[in-house]
């Protein structure tokens, strides 16, 4: 079973920050900065029709869509995206069996050296050592060739150490070979982008981190390009999990994102498990589209998570079962794939209408545009080349059939309305906020660990 991404992409920007969770006894749910949750959750519903508020949202959002699609000429984000395209083909290995696949992680270790060049013959990195200096040198258009990018970058150490360690056994001495390899964590880094000499965007990052913990309590991650973007994220755990997510443009905030939660850092840091005993409370987050336009949550974590880990489970244990057995002897195998499918995105589709409150408001008009809620719906077939033998009763392959076994289901985004009429988001919103969905997404995309 796939959940199907919402038309908002709410998942892409919140994923890490509305799903954390909250001390124990914090009897109030916390509300996001700046904004009036209880106000904006008693908003009335707008008189419009669902087709007159479409209308009505596209004309308010041309000019923020044009200054988000610009984006498309950025030099410096098609640089980055196809950095992050050739690590994920090839991961550089900066320090002995840690190989990074993203732009993100090329800052996340302090003592990580060695020139990566693109060799787009082997599609590979070649690397030179080096004591100093962390360099890639590849393509800043995607699709060609010629190296003419520059991404440096540096690190001061924490003093945070991470040691790795393997054990192998040694055939010839009969013995356990223990290796380890140590790393420090980074308590600021600073990146540099050239395209052709001309330096294109600048990325700093910074960490702290407390009681000698590994995992930084808080940190911030920025990207500022010539050309006038600036994306950046901050979380703090401190005393209260804190995390925002932001994209402007020349100064003019394009796409916000703000979460907040009671937490106690110590106890999520030291947690382990899946029972949530140690993980309380809710969390409220708040994502700006435009300037008049938001979407607010508000979210039972601590019953959600609780609740989706068993149903997880139950599908795992289920799923495993089927193909664990013996299989291959029962007439039912994809009928209750199908069914266990179906039963899956039933129950994630009622668990989030149950546990998160999510609704899409007009600031300006100060008026609910419609709840955002989740609805199991079939969402794609599974075909093979396997068919019944009904002389020795078992599925076997036959490379000249290839049939549909069962229907896959998915708990996608509807918006529901003042008159409870149903829209499926992605069909309800117009290309140009697809079209906003997918440069979000390939903008942070290169930046997400």
């Amino acid at each position: 079973m796939k959940t199907k991404k919402s038309v908002l992409f709410l998942s892409l920007a919140l994923s890490s920050l509305v799903f954390n969770s909250c001390k124990k006894d914090s009897d109030n749910t916390p509300a996001p900065p700046d904004v009036d949750l209880a106000k904006v959750l008693a908003y009335p519903y707008s008189a419009l029709t669902p087709a007159e508020q479409k209308v009505k949202l596209e004309n308010e959002s041309t000019g923020f869509l044009d200054n988000l699609n610009a984006a498309k000429a950025s030099s410096a984000i098609e640089a980055f995206q196809n950095l992050e395209k050739l690590l994920e083909e090839s991961p550089a290995e900066v320090i002995a069996d840690k190989p990074v696949k993203n732009v993100k992680e090329t800052i996340q270790y302090a003592d990580a050296y060695g020139v990566f060049t693109w060799d787009n013959v082997k599609r590979e990195w070649a690397k030179t050592a080096s004591t100093s200096e962390l360099k890639f040198i590849f393509p800043a258009k995607i699709g060609t060739t010629t190296n003419t990018a520059v991404f440096s970058a540096k690190a001061v150490s924490s003093g945070i150490a991470i040691v790795d360690s393997t054990v192998e056994y040694d055939w010839q001495t009969s013995t356990n070979i223990k290796y380890e390899t140590t790393y420090y964590l980074p308590s600021s880094a600073t990146g540099t982008l050239t395209i052709s000499n001309a330096q294109a965007a600048t990325i700093e990052l910074t960490a702290s981190y407390k009681d000698n913990k590994q995992t930084p309590v808080s940190s911030t991650f920025k990207i500022t390009t010539n050309d006038g973007y600036v994306y950046s994220t901050s979380l703090n755990k401190a005393t209260e999990n804190n995390g925002s997510i932001q994209l402007t443009f020349n100064g003019k905030v394009l796409l916000e994102a703000v979460a907040k939660a009671d937490i106690k850092i110590d106890e999520l840091i030291d947690f382990k498990g899946n029972d949530n005993s140690a993980l309380l409370g809710g969390a409220n987050a708040y994502m700006k589209l435009t300037d008049n336009l938001m979407v607010v949550y508000k979210m039972d974590v601590q019953n959600y998570s609780k609740e989706r880990n068993a149903i997880e489970k139950d599908y795992d244990t289920k799923r495993a079962a089927l193909w664990f057995s013996n299989w291959e002897k029962d007439p039912n195998h994809y009928t209750l794939y199908g069914q266990y499918e179906k039963e899956q995105a039933d129950k994630n589709a009622a668990l989030w209408n149950k546990y998160v409150t999510a609704v899409l408001v007009s600031t300006k008009d100060g008026s609910k545009i419609a709840d955002m809620v989740e609805v199991s719906e079939k969402d794609g077939e599974n075909s093979d080349y396997y068919v019944w033998n009904t002389t020795t009763k078992s599925w076997v392959i036959d490379w000249n059939s290839y049939t549909k076994k069962y229907d896959r289901y998915a708990a996608n985004s509807y918006l529901k309305f003042k008159d409870n009429t149903l829209v499926e988001a992605s069909a309800y919103f117009s290309e140009g906020f697809d079209k906003l969905e997918d440069k979000w997404e390939d903008f942070t995309k290169a930046f997400d660990r």
